[in-house]
């Protein structure tokens, strides 16, 4: 194994693609036919449900395998690692750790791709957008399902049961060619969270619930001085608790402080649709328009609640201005846990703690509110990250060596979670130790705790399937505070084929409408004429290749 050096080189994107096509074309495919005699197309999704053609991927035992490997990194893995090492050694495999810094992986990747070579392992360079360029391109292996659920059941059997599309989401053109990564974070929707002090002066002692409930409580703030000064200056909400108030009437629409639910697709009638032009958010937009008239809508809402530094922070609920957000995720506000040694809480908590513990101390988390048709919707992150690991199209020659590739991912993510940790956080005893039975209280060790990570290659051979809960105490909190109840998650994954042609300017036009609905600029009839000009103005494209997508993603 050896550590790889790029020299910068000016190759375009598009350029590298062709040239890594063409050589993918031109040297891989004759040798395939020689060697294999078809055995590519016998690894494809039919033939891999035979038992000779699983047996193709069984690591050959005693063979030693040279595997490219690309991690996900924040410096450079030495060569000579502690964990490259320890790997090695327990499969016993050589790897060739492909160094790509992280702000320009997709441009190094292309280098590399242009010069001929295609990494065996890539957890890096590939995200569900771009998986279907360089599939077009011939330099990825399709990776059967059966070869998946044999070779890698753990991981299989976890990642089906919380996602059961997750394979489904790296298909391209019917076929899988990839693994997608998972995110704990999806098990839970965004924040509602009161300042329970405030309630608790305003004689509201229930936690409001329903929408009528929630109206109640956020004029109350807005009118009734909690804050005590004499002044009003108070306002129940600013942009995050928008969503929360959307959620209610079952869609949303975007417009939030946090860029990844402003493309929100949710399932109606089988098929999927855009949460801004569904006839719902025009009835939402009439109460939000109420509230802002009234002046229980921060009138700077449209700047949204964090004024800079750490997105997480809203600046307006920790500076007294608004008394409920939807800022953020539940563990930027969660109260510090006991059983986990010298927790502080949330980034928010920890800031309110500040200037006043017992503000702290009171936060109330709520659910979403239960909104005129019965429902409950907020946002959460997708279970399927952005990143998806890939094998590179030469294993179509060595399905064994795909084999193997699994094989260590299974043990690595997939069986104790001990072993997990091993693959994320390194030895026992040398860079860690745990006084903790269920290892959910890790503790590093001199010097490794100065140290990033990849710098003993910590990580390098791990990936998230969600097999084992490393956040166990923390989840168990957000849990006991009814997090899970309403998420609801982005039902389209990727992009779409004319996203770079309409996307930007229908996004620039649904917060117009938004802006100037709620403010009384346009009434709210307008919702109807913005439909249909989002409509013609690509949206109804939009609309026709996001259930192509979707139809095919379900097998349809």
């Amino acid at each position: 194994m050896r550590f790889k050096v790029l020299t910068k080189r000016s190759v375009s994107l598009s350029t590298a693609l062709m040239l890594s096509s063409m050589l993918v074309l031109s040297a891989c495919q004759p040798e395939q036919s020689a060697k294999t005699g078809g055995a590519a197309s016998e690894a494809g999704s039919a033939g891999a449900n035979s038992a000779d053609a699983l047996q193709k991927y069984e690591p050959v035992e005693g063979k030693k395998y040279k595997i490219s490997w690309v991690p996900y990194e924040k410096v450079p893995v030495p060569d000579d690692a502690d964990m490259v090492k320890y790997y090695e050694e327990k499969f016993n495999v050589d790897f060739d750790i492909w160094n790509f810094d992280h702000s320009k992986v997709t441009e190094l990747f292309n280098m590399r791709l242009a010069a001929g070579e295609i990494p065996d392992y890539n957890r890096n360079a590939v995200k569900m957008t771009t998986l279907p360029e360089y599939v077009n391109q011939g330099v990825l292996a399709e990776i059967p399902e059966e070869v998946v659920k044999k070779l890698m059941p753990n991981v299989y059997k976890k990642a089906t049961e919380l996602e059961p599309d997750w394979l489904n989401f790296a298909k391209v053109d019917g076929k899988i060619y990839g693994l997608p990564i998972l995110s704990d974070s999806a098990l839970f929707h965004t924040t509602v969270v009161w300042r329970g002090d405030w309630l608790k002066k305003l004689g509201i002692e229930k936690t409001p619930d329903t929408l009528e409930e929630f109206e109640q409580a956020l004029y109350k703030i807005a009118n009734e001085d909690p804050d005590g000064n004499g002044v009003k200056d108070t306002y129940g909400l600013s942009k995050s608790g928008l969503q929360v108030i959307f959620g209610a009437f079952g869609y949303l629409p975007g417009f939030s402080p946090h860029k990844w639910q402003d493309w929100f697709w949710q399932e109606r009638d089988g098929k999927i649709v855009y949460g801004a032009v569904q006839p719902e958010v025009k009835e939402a937009l009439k109460l939000l328009n109420k509230w802002y008239k009234d002046g229980v809508l921060d009138p700077e809402f449209i700047t949204g609640e964090n004024t800079g530094g750490y997105w997480g922070l809203s600046h307006a609920f920790i500076n007294g201005k608004i008394g409920f957000t939807g800022h953020a995720q539940f563990h930027h506000w969660y109260s510090p846990i006991p059983e986990i040694a010298g927790d502080k809480g949330g980034t928010n908590y920890q800031e309110i703690a500040k200037k006043d513990p017992k503000v702290a101390e009171a936060l109330v988390h709520g659910l979403p509110p239960l909104g005129p048709n019965g429902k409950r919707t907020l946002f959460a992150n997708n279970f399927v990250d952005a990143p998806v690991i890939v094998f590179g199209k030469t294993l179509d020659n060595e399905p064994d060596k795909m084999g193997k590739i699994m094989q260590i991912m299974e043990h690595n993510m997939g069986t104790t979670k001990e072993n997990y940790i091993t693959a994320t956080m390194g030895i026992r005893g040398k860079h860690w130790e745990s006084q903790d039975p269920e290892l959910n209280q890790i503790k590093l060790l001199p010097p490794y705790d100065k140290q990033e990570l990849d710098t003993w290659g910590a990580g390098t051979f791990a990936a998230s399937f969600m097999t084992h809960d490393t956040n166990a105490a923390r989840n168990k909190w957000a849990y006991d505070n009814k997090y899970d109840v309403g998420a609801v998650r982005n039902k389209l994954i990727g992009a779409l084929p004319s996203d770079a042609k309409y996307k930007a300017e229908l996004l620039k036009m649904r917060d117009e409408a938004i802006i100037s609905i709620i403010t009384g600029d346009k009434p709210i009839e307008y919702f109807d004429t913005f439909v249909e000009k989002w409509n013609k103005a690509g949206g109804e494209q939009l609309t026709k290749e996001a259930n192509e997508w979707y139809s095919k993603m379900k097998g349809k």
